[in-house]
């Protein structure tokens, strides 16, 4: 090195002078000037500087040309042979069709070199082609695809294959209609969206309207071949897959923590499937009521199970009221009702009932006994009326509702013959009822339970002595029953006649009033009631004796009268006492 250069350490420091550099004997007080080292190479490379050395002046690193030129050169070829490579391969995707390999073992680079050749060449890195979309097909589409002799011939050949066994065949034919609605996801039929907001009356014609009425005809006569064990396994199978979540199919990409989710597919075959199995079978659904109300509970699948309650109404009205009455009547009056579930269950009963009512209503009337049970029990009826009739407090939207329900309900419950093996055991159910009903504050309830009461006496004398073993246990509602018997008697006792059974009640109650009175002490509630009752009881027990009284005498005249005329007529003489009126009583008796 020169004489007014020095060795610097690896750290930039000098060894002399304390830590000050000198240039050519200046002091620089231990400040050294800042310069860009890139900059200096270029200018050296330009001035034309040889020689492997390098220099520190004034804190600044001289660099001869010499020293980079072979990487550069070297950086050079490795781009020139990376560039011929490039169009190599896309002289080649042009040809066949395919992508652009950008991979190779000249393209690494320490510093990027791959990233960086590209964009210095001006090259734009290829994308891979995105695979065009499925295109979307919806529930009627795949529904043209089925055709009657196409299925016909399926179900024969199942028929023939699996002949001893009908699960596999009933399996099979929910195979069937899976595959062809295959294509359909959840996105095209949203079923839970679809039974929220579409009335349940449209609903229920979803999805059996996108399909032929051939095709259901067919897939409906095979179902009625098959044996109902196996119908009423299969049909609960149904409601289960339908029931059941879906859940969306996931994919992992390789080499990638992404994951894509994959449209889960909707369940329009097996919904096709259980809709054409109730309308023809409606029985295998109540025949699994219970099973239904225990194992699918949540008001999340309300609305399915209401569907599928409407779809055994379309087969049968009188199944439909008895799956209303068993399973959706208590989530809609019970403690566990909410407005959600009132709305569906109304739903369900109004689409029932006033679709068709004259049809309905004879329907349900010939139905009300159904294998020796009635379509809707006493205890079912009582519920109905107090969600009719609640207290001023207690109303809600669908109290309207209920009141126009109502009376159909009445109706279908007190159906039968009069005094029949259907209408006895009734009365006898609904007699304490409606004596609890009338002592209610509710003017209209206290009313409908006199009337019922009434109606239970005249079915089955046995009411009346089941009355008089209630009567002091519920002693409020027996006064008003004895208090309608008396300002409503001339309608009642028209529909009690004979009245010998309530005569003997009557002198029942009356005595046990008495006793009553004579046990009580000191409570003048119970005293005043005992007073009333029996004030009641005797204004009646007059009434029932005056009309045997009335009866007997009209009786006796009558029998006197025939008497008299029967001794005219065979008396000899003309007139015998004389009498002067001219009236022509016997052609065998003239009068002068």
């Amino acid at each position: 090195m020169s004489s007014d250069a020095f060795s610097i350490e690896s750290n930039g420091f000098g060894e002399s002078g304390g830590g000050l550099s000198t240039s050519g004997g200046h002091k620089d007080h231990g400040w050294q000037k800042v310069t860009n080292l890139k900059k200096q190479r270029r200018q050296a490379a330009k001035s034309g500087n040889g020689g492997d050395k390098s220099e520190i002046v004034g804190g600044d690193v001289k660099s001869d040309s010499k020293a980079f030129q072979a990487l550069e050169t070297e950086a050079e070829e490795r781009r020139a042979r990376r560039k011929a490579k490039l169009e190599a391969a896309a002289a080649a995707a042009a040809v066949s069709g395919g992508e652009v390999s950008h991979s190779g073992e000249d393209d690494s680079d320490s510093d990027g070199g791959k990233a960086n050749g590209a964009k210095e060449n001006g090259e734009v890195k290829k994308t891979k082609p995105k695979k065009p979309k499925k295109p979307k097909v919806t529930v009627e589409q795949a529904a043209s695809a089925i055709t009657v002799d196409g299925l016909t011939t399926f179900l024969s050949e199942i028929s023939e294959s699996f002949a001893a066994l009908p699960d596999i065949q009933l399996m099979r034919l929910a195979d069937y209609f899976a595959r062809v609605f295959n294509p359909v996801t959840n996105a095209q039929f949203t079923w839970n969206k679809i039974l929220r907001d579409v009335p349940v009356a449209k609903s229920i014609e979803i999805p059996l309207c996108y399909i032929s009425e051939e095709v259901v005809k067919v897939t409906s006569d095979w179902l009625a071949q098959k044996p109902a064990d196996a119908l009423l396994k299969f049909s609960l199978w149904l409601l289960k897959e339908i029931l059941d979540e879906p859940h969306p199919q996931q994919q992992h990409h390789k080499g990638s923590k992404v994951v894509a989710t994959v449209p889960a597919k909707a369940k329009v075959g097996v919904i096709v499937v259980l809709a054409v199995l109730l309308r023809r079978k409606p029985e295998t659904l109540l025949q699994q009521a219970g099973a239904i109300r225990a194992q699918f509970s949540g008001q999340e699948k309300l609305h399915t199970l209401a569907w599928a309650y409407c779809q055994a109404s379309q087969g049968d009205p009188v199944v439909g009221m008895a799956l209303w009455v068993q399973n959706l009547l208590p989530l809609a009056v019970g403690k566990s009702s909410t407005p959600a579930s009132r709305d569906i269950a109304l739903q369900v009963i109004e689409n029932l009932l006033f679709t068709n009512t004259k049809k309905a209503r004879t329907v349900l009337l010939n139905g009300a006994t159904r294998k020796g049970e009635r379509l809707v029990p006493p205890a079912s009826y009582e519920l109905v009326l107090r969600a009719a009739y609640p207290n001023e407090s207690a109303k809600t939207k669908a109290t309207g509702r209920f009141v126009a329900v109502y009376p159909f309900i009445k109706e279908i419950t007190l159906a039968g013959t009069f005094r029949s093996k259907a209408t006895k055991p009734v009365a006898q159910q609904l007699l304490p009822l409606s004596l609890a009903g009338a002592a209610d504050d509710v003017t209209a309830i206290s009313s409908e339970a006199c009337g019922n009461f009434v109606w239970c006496l005249a079915q089955n004398t046995e009411c009346y002595k089941q009355w008089e073993r209630l009567h002091l246990e519920n002693l409020k509602g027996s006064i008003r029953i004895l208090n309608h018997l008396n300002s409503e008697w001339k309608e009642t006792s028209a529909r009690l006649a004979p009245l010998d059974d309530l005569k003997k009640t009557l002198q029942a109650l009356s005595s046990k009033h008495h006793n009553g009175l004579e046990s009580v002490q000191g409570d003048a509630i119970l005293e005043s009631q005992l007073k009333a009752a029996d004030h009641v009881c005797k204004a009646l027990l007059r009434k029932t004796s005056r009309l045997p009284s009335c009866t007997k005498a009209v009786a006796t005249l009558a029998a006197i009268g025939c008497l008299g005329y029967g001794f005219y007529l065979i008396s000899p003489s003309v007139n015998p006492w004389n009498w002067d009126g001219k009236l022509l009583l016997s052609k065998t008796h003239s009068f002068i």
